[in-house]
């Protein structure tokens, strides 16, 4: 008899996962927390915190900037205000990196 318990497929992606020390030391460098002190199954919880603080962060940071992220998170068509308001962006972005491109050689008092 074998020693596994079921397939992957049941479990969610979390579940039942062993993180290797080189990703819990990378993740101890970002947040702070001294993961390798916990005893093994809640390094593991430790972990996924650390991981679950990521994700959240990811998305607060696109609900800031991406005026269509909260209907499309939730499975919804963008307004048409979200629609007009992300093609405004894209031009200002777009207005920027020209302006930008246009300023790199240009020095007050350069000669040619």
């Amino acid at each position: 008899m074998s020693g596994t318990h079921g397939s992957s497929g049941v479990y969610e992606q979390g579940d039942q996962v062993n993180y290797p020390k080189s990703s819990i030391a990378n993740e101890e460098k970002h947040h702070k927390i001294n993961a390798e002190g916990y005893m093994r199954k809640d390094q593991n919880k430790a972990m996924n915190q650390m991981l679950e603080e990521d994700i959240q962060g990811d998305v607060a940071e696109r609900y800031k900037h991406d005026p269509t992220y909260p209907a499309t998170m939730h499975g919804h068509e963008p307004s048409r205000g979200a629609k007009a308001d992300a093609e405004i962006q894209r031009e200002e972005e777009e207005l920027l990196k020209r302006r930008k491109k246009e300023k790199t050689d240009s020095m007050p008092g350069k000669k040619f």
